[in-house]
């Protein structure tokens, strides 16, 4: 059974009560007396787990396709035509932009609305970045039930003691220089002990003076925020600034002292406190992974505020776990889901790692994986030390594709306020994100030899490719791996684990929901990642890729009019002028390039600009985000576009035909829509 395949079985699962997250198995990754290799490379990638599972779901949607062709308002013979095209196998991805809430929102809509037309159960994948990760997260918990997608509830805040943080991506501080990146550490141990203190304090005394918890919480904030002086940050808009200072005016309006205005705050409301049992009740939640010996990151607790806000969720959250137990993964109904993120050892660039149901690992730098269940295991050239299940989080796996928020938080903690005072009183709220920067000077290089490793990362140790042999990559020598938000090189839209060739897909449904311009993309994002992998700088021997056709700069998607309708890319073969036909190993089909069917997020029922930081939506704005997100996917539920949808979806399998010389027809209607949507 599928199951088999998540998790062997007869494993010791020792510790249970006291590990929740974190059970050790010191066996079952060792049978008998062999040791088995637990990492892979790319040329065995075809023999796992994944493809069987592809080979299964492909017999599940078997004649699903065919279905959609006769929902067309065509004639007969044209619906014919289409439907023995779709008899072929054709394989389809859906890749989700980041963006927040107004990401996790659209996309939602889109995917409700692909529902309505049948698609769904014609997905091979599903990759998410960013906000477009949370839907993953929230269809994983709830048994890939796309109507769940219509049960949001954001009236409540995503971070208690940070209201909506009402800017654009190009707003957010982003540390470029490589020194200074070098030079962040986090003060992992200060900010475990710190939550625990208070964790005690409001298990032993409930009638706590709350200003005294408030002022033990914040006891070493001051000696942290030394360390924020001096830091060469590029501020990509200041505009920001004053917004944060607005946001806490209210609070610090007055001249009084210091000891005044928190006391103030505090005799005013409870609400402070409710912050930091909320924080307390997340360090809850993380401890388990530090006292199984593993370090703790922001993203750890990130991760859990997000999945408590988007999908909560009682008990074990494995997405081993979590899948093994789901009816409609273990019966393949399901199209597989990426997650995305990026590596930053060394300051790394575009380089992207994936956790698949199945494994971990990178195409694009070391091109190892290994199985997801045993991500956290201590593995030496490849062989187990120690095996250990339950790193896997649902919750540290979305947070660690959405990090962007970390550099968000870092800009409220240093830009709040220009005076150290002001930044004590809300340390208490704000410190939940203990963002610690290195400095110079005596006192600063006291605190750092606690700060060992990197705030604004995931902390992915022990590094499983550690000292794996044969490979030159210098990411083998790392003893950790530090994961961050996959949009966060530039490439928004997680297309790249769609144009792997081993995966064959023939078209990709890209949802561009980015804030490039006024909250809107301008196809920047799509752009880019055909820059990065495809323009200077790239051979084509080091790329994991399919080819791609040209991609417009951002000012021809505006001038052409490509950001408010859907537009494909790759239509023809002629738009690949390098293109080599390339026939699989063993098999008499024809491997072809993919179409992207790229679609903006755009104003058609509502204005969906919203800020990737908005953290509160009402029901209405929910409501109208994801009818817009509909509108999307159906170009505003218009027939001629659903039939042109089906001519782009068939077009390869046509494509193959006509390579081998076998007899297809298309119908004439399909050239206008080639003509009308297609870009190349």
């Amino acid at each position: 059974m599928l199951k088999d395949k998540l998790q062997f079985s007869g494993a010791n699962l020792k510790n249970e009560a006291i590990l929740y997250y974190f059970n050790e198995i010191l066996a079952s990754c060792q049978p008998g007396r062999r040791r088995l290799c637990l990492v892979k490379d790319i040329v065995h990638f075809q023999r796992g787990s994944e493809d069987e599972y592809i080979k299964s779901r492909q017999k599940v949607m078997k004649g699903r396709l065919q279905q959609f062709m006769h929902t067309l308002a065509v004639r007969q013979s044209d619906a014919k035509y289409l439907a023995l095209l779709a008899q072929d196998q054709i394989n389809m991805g859906l890749a989700f932009s980041g963006g927040g809430y107004r990401s996790m929102l659209t996309g939602s809509g889109f995917l409700l609305e692909m529902e309505s037309f049948g698609l769904v159960d014609c997905l091979n994948y599903v990759t998410g970045i960013s906000g477009g990760s949370w839907i993953l997260a929230k269809l994983i918990l709830g048994d890939f039930k796309v109507d769940t997608l219509m049960d949001w509830h954001l009236t409540d805040g995503l971070l208690k003691g940070v209201s909506d943080l009402n800017i654009s991506e190009q707003s957010v501080v982003s540390l470029r220089d490589s020194d200074d990146l070098k030079n962040i550490f986090r003060a992992d141990d200060w900010f475990y002990q710190k939550l625990t203190q208070v964790s005690s304090l409001w298990k032993r005394d409930t009638a706590t003076d709350p200003l005294d918890v408030f002022k033990r919480f914040t006891s070493d904030v001051e000696n942290l925020s030394i360390l924020l002086r001096g830091m060469r940050v590029e501020k990509r808009s200041s505009n920001y600034i004053s917004k944060f200072k607005h946001l806490f005016h209210g609070i610090f309006k007055t001249d009084s002292s210091f000891d005044s205005k928190v006391g103030k705050l505090l005799e005013a409301s409870n609400e402070i406190r409710a912050i930091v049992q909320f924080y307390v009740d997340l360090h809850l939640k993380a401890k388990n992974k530090k006292l199984s010996g593993f370090p703790l990151s922001f993203t750890d607790y990130w991760g859990h505020a997000l999945i408590n806000q988007i999908a909560p969720s009682e008990g074990k959250s494995s997405i081993t776990d979590i899948l093994a137990k789901s009816s409609r993964f273990q019966n393949y109904e399901m199209p597989l889901p990426i997650f995305v993120a990026n590596c930053k050892n060394r300051n790394l660039h575009n380089a992207a790692f994936e956790f698949t149901p199945f494994e971990f690992g990178s195409w694009t730098s070391l091109r190892l994986f290994i199985p997801l269940k045993y991500l956290g295991s201590h593995i030496v050239r490849g062989l187990p030390i120690k095996c250990v299940t339950g790193f896997d989080e649902i919750s540290f796996i979305t947070g660690t594709s959405s990090s962007i928020f970390n550099n968000v938080l870092m800009s409220v903690w240093q830009m709040i306020a220009p005076s150290l005072n002001t930044r004590k009183a809300i340390g208490a709220i704000l410190n939940a994100f203990n963002l610690v920067f290195e400095n110079s000077g005596q006192k600063e290089r006291q605190i750092r030899r606690k700060l060992k490793t990197k705030p604004e990362y995931a902390i992915y140790h022990p590094n499983p490719f550690y000292q794996y042999p044969g490979v030159t990559d210098f990411l083998t020598q790392e003893s950790r791996l530090y994961l961050v938000d996959g949009g966060e090189d530039g490439q928004n839209i997680p297309i790249g684990p769609l144009l792997i060739p081993e995966r064959k897909i023939d078209v990709v449904f890209a949802l561009d929901s980015s804030s490039d311009v006024c909250g809107y993309p301008n196809g920047t994002m799509l752009r880019n990642f055909y820059r990065d992998n495809y323009l200077a700088g790239s051979s084509t021997n080091s790329r994991p890729f399919q080819v791609l056709p040209h991609i417009p700069s951002s000012d021809e998607f505006i001038k052409l009019g490509l950001l408010s309708r859907p537009v494909a890319f790759g239509c023809h073969l002629s738009s690949f002028p390098n293109f080599e036909l390339t026939m699989k190993p063993g098999s008499n089909s024809t491997l072809l390039p993919p179409i992207i069917l790229y679609h903006a997020n755009s104003a058609h029922s509502f204005k969906s600009n919203l800020s990737t930081f908005k953290l509160k939506y009402s029901d209405d704005e929910v409501h109208n985000m994801l009818q817009n997100g509909r509108d999307i996917f159906s170009f505003e539920s218009s027939p001629k576009y659903k039939r042109c949808l089906a001519c782009i979806i068939v077009k390869r399998a046509y494509d193959r035909k006509l390579l081998s010389l076998e007899e297809a027809q298309m119908p004439f209607f399909c050239e206008v829509c080639y003509s009308e949507y297609c870009f190349n």
